[in-house]
Formats: structure tokens, sequence, C-alpha cells
């Protein structure tokens, strides 16, 4: 056993009823409480307010005092695409368009072997892990033509990283692909490969709900959920998030449903965006914002292209993609934010780390004006989505992976991104090595 003293957890990541502020903290601005931790294997098993420094004294094992610091449960990756990652160098996005990019990868898919996509992979999982991650969720492209190396790739590592990072895969698929004739083979990698969830990007259409209704009853065959790319423009009329909402509600679907993007939703009636998150509140469905790659990817307006030209003078962005985060806490929808692509086509830089996707989205979105529940982005809000019950939260039975901070406030770590931390994992601290990025020169060009 190992009790780790002096804590200060965000209480957003406690159970009740610790989750409510005490002591030194103050409730608006430092939304967090102070406890010793007690870990014994690779679980916590008792979590309470620390004590005089005395009581430690009757402790069996080992005892480290933290010192008053800031302390993460380990952060969940809800949302990102490891087939993609580190691909950049090959096929860059020159205009960091979103058709563009989906072409250029579309195309460069023909070299995602299994072992390019567990090179490349498992890259990206020694990164998230070196920051402080330890949960991820992946969407792999999956159609008649790409996904078999991917799926393969990911089943490799899902028993490699046993133990460290508990790893979901979605078969992401085109609709088109779907129901032109892709569809059986989609749903064969899915099964042949055990998917979390069968993914998709609809696209606004009059066939939408009867292809929502085709997936969904394949899903249920599989005995999976649904996690979806959703509206992801900045197009009044795209609704595929209200349409899915509709769907699970007519075909009474009974398994998990996630959403990401959901874009357009911050550019519809007012009026009209309520009715639909109600609506996606009485379904069920969780909700997934990539405020980094959405802000990176949306708002993208040019001049007049010039003659023999397919792009003109790029333009200032006047309007950025975060979906109406605000409105869907209020209306007790389960959010969380993740970090979607990370040095390929759609957005050239990202480096799988949840803290930075976390103090991002707090200052983009304004979660300063909920601070006590902004961690809850990536910590607890995606565990629910990925229903991994006891991660993202520091209490008897979670897992015993901490993130240890040099900081003592959250204004401080919110202050300076590169605040150094320390990992627990189990009973013990834990090397925490960044790869680096000079490793990936000696990866084949072609």
């Amino acid at each position: 056993m190992h009790l780790f003293r002096r804590a200060r957890i965000p209480l957003a990541c406690l159970p009740a009823p610790l989750n409510q502020p005490a002591g030194l903290a103050d409730a608006i601005l430092e939304p967090w409480r102070e406890c010793d931790v007690t870990v014994e294997g690779n679980r916590i098993i008792a979590v309470r307010d620390s004590g005089a420094p005395a009581e430690a004294g009757n402790f069996a094992g080992a005892v480290t005092d933290l010192g008053g610091v800031l302390v993460f449960p380990g952060v969940l990756e809800v949302h990102t695409h490891l087939d993609k990652c580190y691909t950049w160098d090959r096929a860059p996005g020159r205009h960091s368009d979103f058709w563009e990019s989906l072409a250029i990868l579309g195309a460069d898919s023909v070299r995602w072997t299994e072992e390019d996509v567990y090179r490349r992979a498992e890259f990206g999982l020694r990164t998230t892990w070196a920051h402080g991650t330890n949960a991820l969720r992946t969407h792999l492209d999956t159609g008649r033509k790409v996904g078999a190396g991917s799926h393969a790739a990911l089943e490799r590592l899902r028993a490699e990283w046993k133990g460290r990072v508990e790893i979901q895969t979605i078969s992401l698929c085109s609709f088109t692909e779907f129901f032109s004739g892709g569809g059986d083979r989609i749903i064969e990698l899915t099964a042949r490969y055990k998917a979390t969830a069968m993914g998709g990007f609809p696209q606004p259409n009059p066939d939408l709900p009867k292809q929502l209704d085709y997936l969904m009853a394949a899903a249920r065959e599989l005995g999976i959920g649904l996690d979806l790319h959703v509206d992801e423009s900045g197009l009044a009329h795209a609704e595929c998030l209200r349409a899915t909402a509709e769907a699970i509600l007519r075909n009474q679907f009974p398994h998990p449903v996630a959403c990401g993007h959901n874009c357009s939703l911050s550019v519809q009636d007012p009026a009209r965006a309520r009715e639909t998150i109600a609506l996606v509140k009485e379904a069920g469905i969780g909700i997934i914002s990539l405020p980094l790659t959405n802000l990176h990817l949306q708002g993208r307006t040019r001049g007049p292209a010039p003659q023999g030209e397919a792009f003109g003078a790029p333009r200032t962005p006047q309007w950025r993609g975060l979906t109406l985060l605000h409105e869907l806490i209020e209306a007790g929808v389960t959010v969380a934010c993740g970090g979607d692509n990370v040095r390929d086509a759609f957005i050239g830089w990202g480096d799988f780390d949840l803290i930075e996707v976390y103090i991002e989205s707090v200052r983009l979105a304004h979660l300063d004006t909920r601070l006590a529940f902004s961690p809850a982005v990536v910590t607890t809000g995606p565990a629910a989505i990925m229903g991994l019950p006891g991660y993202g939260l520091i209490a008897p039975g979670s897992p015993a992976d901490l993130i240890v901070f040099s900081a003592r406030k959250l204004y401080s770590l919110l202050s300076r991104p590169a605040t150094p931390r320390r990992f627990i994992h189990g009973e013990k601290f834990r090397d925490a090595v960044l790869p680096d990025f000079d490793e990936q020169e000696s990866w084949p060009k072609t």
C-alpha cells in the first residue's frame, strides 16, 4: 500500500460527499479539496480529507507527502484518429480545407497497412501515456478498401497496452459507401475486431432517417452502440444531430450513442437549437466537442480564386466551430472534449495531450465560468461516454493513475500549460518520457 498525502483534487473528480468545497479552497476560483489518497495494487482504496501529519505514522505502507499540489486522475481521450496520425510529413494539408484534407487522407490510405498504422499509433500511445492519459477511443476509417490493417494494428496495441491505456475502437465509415454496397464489409470488420461502436459521418439528405434506422439495426444486431461525426460545418440546415436523436427515440435503440463535433448547432435559430438539445437529452446522446481541430478547420474563408487556382487569398475567420457547450451542460447532457486529429492533413499539429485540450477548452469555451465543472470534460464526461465506470475519478475502486502537477492552484495551471507534471501508476511514480520526433525520420517515406 501507498498513502499519498495532501493532494489538491478538483471537486469534479471526487466522489460525494468529498465533491463539495471545504477548507483552503475558494469554491468559485479554486474548486478543489485537499485529500489523502491510499493506493493498493493498481486501485485506489481510500480517499479522505487530509489529516494532521501525525496520522500518517500509523500507516503500514509507504507514505509520500505531495505537499498540497494539484492532482488530477488519469485523463481520457474520447475522440481521436490513430490511423491518420503523423501522416502530415508525407501527405500534408495545403490549405486546411475540410474536403481537401479528406481527399488527401483518402489518397494516403492506400499506405495504411497493419505495420504502418501500428508504427504511427504506437508512437501516439507512447506520447499520450507520457502526458497522463489512461483511456483512449480512436476512430478507424473502415470500408471496402481500408480498415483491415488499422483494426489489426489496434488489436495488437490493445493487448500490449492493457493495464496502462484502455483502448476502444470505432469503425468510421462513409454513409455513401455504407449504403452503396460497402455495408457488409464494414459490418464484418467491426464484428471481427470487436469494435466498441459503429461510426460514420452522415450528411444532410432526404434518405437520412432511413439510413440511421438501418445503421442502428446493424449496430443492434452486433450488440454495440454508435459514435458518429455529425454537423462538422457552419451550415444552419445541417441537422444530423437532431436526426440522430429522433432515430434513437423512433427505434428505441438500447445502446450508447455519442455524437462528435456538432458545430452547426451554434449557427441555428436559438429556439430550434433548444428543441434539438432537449431531444439529445431525451435520447441520452453523449456530446463530444473537438475545440482545437474545429477552431482550426471551421470558419475558413477566402477571397476570389485567381484563374487556374483552387483557392483564393485567406480571410480572417469570423466563426470558429464550437458547439453549444454551455447550453448542453445546462440541459444535463453529458459532454466531453477531445483532441481529434494529430499531425495529419486536417491539422498539422497536436501532441495527444489532454491537459492541453482541457486548458484550451476552458479558454476557448469560457469554461472559467464553470470552473468547478470544467475538469469533467476530460475526466468524468469521457468516462461516461466510453462506459468506463471509475475512470476520471479519484475515488475508491478507481484506477490508480494520477497526474501530479507542480502547481498548487487551478489558475496557476491554466496560466502555464507547460507546468511540470509527474505520474503515479499503481503504488509508484512512473517514468514519463515523450518519444522524440526525430524517431519518425527513420520511418519509410512511401
